[in-house]
């Protein structure tokens, strides 16, 4: 789909932050709130492009998450019973080494071994490989190269919820250990199904009031809970392929990967693991080309840091979920 200069603007500020609200992007791209308006629907809503999203970050609530790279004996299994696996946040099948990619949220090794035995009794697996998440290399963005174009970011003093305004998600300088209660746990469930919903909307629907549900949510991105409110895209629709690198490293230049991986606006996601694979990179490209000299880059990059690479790609999202189902009981 070919966009034009506003729509890619729109697109760009929408990932950022998409609770930005029309009035405030048309003033930082010079379009009318209506203008604006019409194009959100037009991009989201019928071309359905890409799709509002919050994310939170699972540390706060005592959750790490785990690469689960799965290899298959047989290729058909009950997708159904997969999903309904509350612990599995993301389930992405591929091609490669692996025919599956699944993250797992839980709090301890005990939860995760139950969802690998729940996993031996819904499918065939022929090869596993689990990796545990330790840190980033590149936080996640929801920035793709199609609409990077550095667009000036709205300002409104009065609306907290704009400080979430950077280009890669917000990472929380310290991570606070908190419980959900009711209130919470009313108020996550609607901001999910609708990320870009106004206060007083959210309080008709919970039935609290609009001063509780301000100041929750704005709690939330205080302390960095919520790490960004964005745009989940359809990269097919971007005519953008998804390549996963799975690499084991020794001896990186910290500095320098990390510093490459920042300017490299074709990754949107890079983890330091613990496991067989201690690095995972997410790489989109418009065709095997493009992603043969992006690879030629990353290799020239790291060199005799390699000790091994396998390639996976994306061939399509059969489950996300923006939050540990289990917690919203």
């Amino acid at each position: 789909m070919t966009l034009n200069l506003k729509q890619k603007r729109i697109l760009e500020l929408l990932s950022i932050n998409c609770r930005f609200s029309n009035k405030d992007i048309g003033k930082a791209i010079g379009l009318s709130e209506d203008a604006v308006d019409y194009q959100i629907n037009k991009l989201i809503n019928e071309d359905k492009l890409s799709s509002f999203s919050v994310t939170f970050d699972y540390r706060f609530m005592g959750y790490t998450h785990y690469h689960a790279f799965i290899g298959l004996r047989e290729l058909d299994f009950d997708i159904q019973k997969l999903k309904n696996i509350k612990s599995i946040t993301s389930i992405n099948s591929s091609y490669g080494k692996y025919d599956l990619q699944l993250i797992i949220a839980v709090k301890d090794k005990e939860e995760l071994d139950t969802t690998l035995n729940e996993l031996e009794n819904i499918l065939k697996i022929q090869n596993i490989s689990v990796a545990e998440f330790d840190s980033f290399y590149k936080k996640f963005t929801n920035i793709i190269s199609p609409i990077s174009l550095h667009s000036k970011i709205p300002q409104n003093k009065k609306n907290k919820l704009y400080k979430l305004n950077e280009r890669c998600h917000c990472d929380a300088k310290e991570i606070l250990n908190i419980k959900l209660d009711n209130v919470d746990k009313k108020i996550i469930k609607e901001l999910i199904k609708n990320p870009r919903i106004k206060f007083s909307d959210l309080s008709k629907k919970t039935k609290l009031n609009h001063e509780t549900v301000r100041y929750r949510i704005n709690g939330y991105a205080d302390k960095k809970f919520i790490k960004n409110f964005g745009l989940l895209h359809d990269f097919s629709k971007y005519g953008l392929y998804t390549n996963y690198l799975l690499l084991k490293l020794r001896n990186v230049d910290t500095k320098l990967f990390e510093n490459y991986l920042l300017n490299n606006e074709s990754i949107f996601y890079s983890a330091k693991l613990i496991g067989e694979y201690n690095c995972i990179v997410y790489i989109t490209s418009k065709n095997p080309e493009e992603f043969g000299g992006q690879l030629r880059e990353i290799r020239n990059l790291l060199k005799d840091s390699i000790i091994s690479m396998d390639l996976l790609h994306l061939e399509k999202i059969d489950k996300y979920v923006q939050f540990p189902e289990g917690l919203l009981d």
